[in-house]
């Protein structure tokens, strides 16, 4: 995948009562060049979950959804014949039975469902950043908490959250 074609950036959007929330304008851009790009119908929606660290929501397109298959495929490739598909249905399981799909409109509004605001600790705003193939949804102190001390989204997002009025 070329770097155009990746989630980079980030930008943090109120979340109602409801759990309506907008996904950001660059990356609903970015999930309908993906999918014309690989020959797919631009429907709108994400595959969203618990990411692998509890920290946060993961979010893929269906273009990142395929890819993260083909990588399942390879992890149990050199497995004896035999154990492949047994190994493979748990990682597809592990990986893709969590996973709820999303739909956004026109506008990008989404609904995080309960259970995903739950899992995600989304409260009344959400961080999203681009993770190359996918993108991450924070709630945006979980991430100040979680996030290496090193890492280069800190001071935009303790930007952002001064311009909203959050005290830090």
């Amino acid at each position: 995948m070329e770097l155009g074609h990746l989630f980079q950036g980030h930008a943090l959007n109120a979340v109602d009562a409801k759990g309506r929330v907008s996904v950001p304008a660059g990356f609903r851009a970015l999930i309908e060049k993906r999918a014309l790009g690989a020959g797919l119908d631009p429907d709108n929606t994400l595959s969203i979950g618990e990411h692998a660290s509890g920290d946060c929501l993961t979010a893929l397109d269906p273009v990142a959804s395929a890819e993260m298959d083909r990588q399942l495929q390879a992890s149990v490739a050199e497995l004896p014949a035999i154990e492949q598909m047994a190994a493979l249905e748990a990682a597809r399981l592990d990986s893709f039975g969590s996973l709820e799909p999303v739909k956004f409109d026109g506008a990008g509004r989404m609904v995080l469902t309960p259970m995903l605001r739950m899992l995600g600790q989304i409260e009344d705003l959400a961080f999203f950043i681009g993770a190359g193939s996918s993108f991450q949804i924070w709630n945006p102190l979980v991430a100040l908490d979680r996030l290496p001390a090193t890492s280069r989204a800190r001071k935009p997002l303790q930007f952002l959250l001064r311009e909203r009025g959050v005290a830090l």
